[in-house]
């Protein structure tokens, strides 16, 4: 999915202030794109696009921060990949556990495009090269992503974590005589 990722690039290129997590809220903020917490929302979101061509999502306030972030990213890859047309709306259930059903190509090209958008290839080769992280859940905290989204990420990217070498432990004597 070469497209996507030149235009999750694109748009961190725009829009990223190079801080992790990634500000979601400041990107939609310069895309134009509208964003309501709700309390009464069944769906994790409600993405429409007016027929002016505005785009508004409706999030539900009950989730997690981190399944909020998520789900904006989700929403706003389906704006800027347009898979709305002007005077649409879609319903965008992401559970608890962030399954998929990446059976459905437009789920598959938001959620791709989501998870370049929340880490960013070169921040992530930063966390691993530079600042030596082992564990995908030290990462996840970083990025405020789920740990199963790091894996993903990595897999893609075809980057490892290194392995936690222990450290030789040498033992001491004391004598009491």
């Amino acid at each position: 999915m070469p497209c996507m990722a030149l235009l999750a690039e694109g748009i961190l290129k725009l829009h990223w202030d190079q801080t992790v997590p990634v500000n979601v809220a400041h990107i939609l903020k310069q895309m134009g794109v509208r964003l309501q917490l709700q309390s009464d929302l069944t769906d994790s979101a409600l993405l429409s696009i007016s027929s002016d061509n505005q785009a508004h999502i409706a999030l539900s306030q009950q989730l997690s921060h981190i399944h909020q972030r998520y789900v904006v990213a989700h929403a706003l890859a389906h704006v800027a990949l347009h898979h709305l047309r002007p005077g649409m709306e879609q319903a965008i259930h992401i559970s608890d556990d962030f399954r998929l059903d990446f059976g459905q190509r437009h789920t598959a090209e938001a959620n791709d495009f989501a998870l370049r958008l929340l880490m960013p290839e070169p921040a992530l080769r930063y966390a691993i090269d530079i600042m030596q992280a082992q564990h995908a859940d030290e990462i996840a905290h970083v990025f405020a992503v789920p740990a199963l989204f790091v894996k993903q990420r990595l897999a893609e990217l075809g980057l490892g974590l290194s392995r936690h070498t222990p450290r030789q432990q040498r033992g001491f004597t004391i004598d009491l005589d």
